[in-house]
């Protein structure tokens, strides 16, 4: 793993949150995938990616979170991605036209509503 990018998993009994920190581009998207196949299986109500420490998002990254929103969907659940308005990630979300495939929230208070 990069030490430029880092992710933490963490699962409760209705959700997983996968947090990540750091740059994720064509080099750290496979480290992104790997954490997101581990955190979506078995497939729990709902994967929350918080995506609020990540300093830059390249289209390999925004690759990755169309696939495990994908994968999401095949199995019942749901994937929620947390970054703030604003930030360098909502940006590249809102620049490729995907805030309209990506369940998207500003923080983790905001998720309340589709969590379960």
């Amino acid at each position: 793993m990069s030490t430029l990018f880092t992710v933490s998993i963490e699962r409760t009994h209705d959700h997983t949150v996968l947090h990540a920190r750091g740059e994720i581009d064509m080099g750290t998207a496979p480290t992104l995938t790997d954490a997101l196949r581990t955190a979506q299986e078995p497939a729990p109500p709902v994967v929350v990616v918080d995506l609020t420490d990540v300093t830059f998002l390249a289209s390999a990254g925004l690759a990755v979170l169309v696939k495990a929103t994908q994968r999401a969907q095949a199995t019942g659940s749901r994937l929620l991605v947390i970054t703030p308005q604003g930030s360098v990630v909502r940006r590249a979300i809102a620049v490729s036209s995907l805030e309209h495939v990506l369940t998207l929230a500003e923080d983790r208070d905001a998720t309340g509503s589709v969590q379960g």
